[in-house]
C-alpha cells in the first residue's frame, strides 16, 4: 500500500514561505495541544498544513514519516492518542512534554521527538521505533483523509486557517 511506503525519489521541499507558516507551530505547540478540544471540530484549524520536513536522505532518496503537509489536527491527535509513542517526560521537571516534531533515521530506526516543556526546558528524546511512530502518523492522516474530502465536497471554497488564525481565536475565546 502505498500509505506505508516511505521512500521517496526526487521528493519537493517545502518552500520558505510553507517553513514559515509552520514555525509558530513550534513556539505555540503547548498551547495548541492544551486547547485540542477547543478547536479539534472546525475545519479550518484541523486541517492547517504544517511542512515538519520529517525525512531522512539517503543517497538522493528521502524517506520520509509522512509526506509534507501534515495536518495539525492529525498531527496533534496522534501525539495525544498514542501518548506511548509521542510523549516523553522533560529531564528538567518531570512533566510530560508534547513534542512539537518528529525526526529521525529509518536505518538506525532512532527518532528525536523535538518538544518543549512548560518549565522553559527545550530538547528532544532520542527513542527506537522509526517505522512504528511513522506508520502511527500515516494511519492517523489516512483516518483524516475522509473527513477532509467530505469538507472539501461540502465547502468547494474551503481554505485552511493558519497557526496564527488558530492561536487568536484561541485569544479571543480566552478574553470572551
Amino acid at each position: 500500500m502505498e500509505k506505508y511506503f516511505f521512500l521517496k525519489r526526487d521528493a519537493l521541499r517545502p518552500t520558505g514561505e510553507q517553513r514559515l507558516l509552520t514555525k509558530p507551530f513550534y513556539h505555540s505547540a503547548n498551547t495548541i495541544y492544551a486547547r485540542f478540544d477547543e478547536w479539534k471540530d472546525i475545519e479550518k484549524f484541523y486541517f492547517i498544513p504544517l511542512y515538519l520536513e520529517m525525512t531522512y536522505c539517503i543517497n538522493g532518496i528521502v524517506a520520509e514519516m509522512a509526506p509534507d503537509p501534515v495536518w495539525l489536527g492529525s498531527f496533534v491527535r496522534c501525539t495525544l492518542k498514542n501518548p506511548e509513542l509521542f510523549q516523553y517526560q522533560c529531564p528538567q521537571c518531570g512533566k510530560t512534554v508534547l513534542p512539537y516534531r518528529y525526526v529521525g533515521s529509518p536505518l538506525s530506526g532512532v527518532v528525536h521527538l523535538e518538544g518543549r516543556c512548560n518549565c522553559g526546558w527545550k530538547g528532544f528524546e532520542s527513542v527506537s521505533g522509526w517505522r512504528l511512530r511513522a506508520t502511527a502518523l500515516r494511519d492517523q492522516i489516512e483516518g483524516d483523509k475522509f473527513r477532509h474530502t467530505k469538507c472539501r465536497l461540502l465547502h468547494p471554497a474551503f481554505k485552511a486557517a493558519t497557526i496564527n488564525e488558530l492561536l487568536d481565536s484561541l485569544k479571543q475565546d480566552e478574553e470572551a
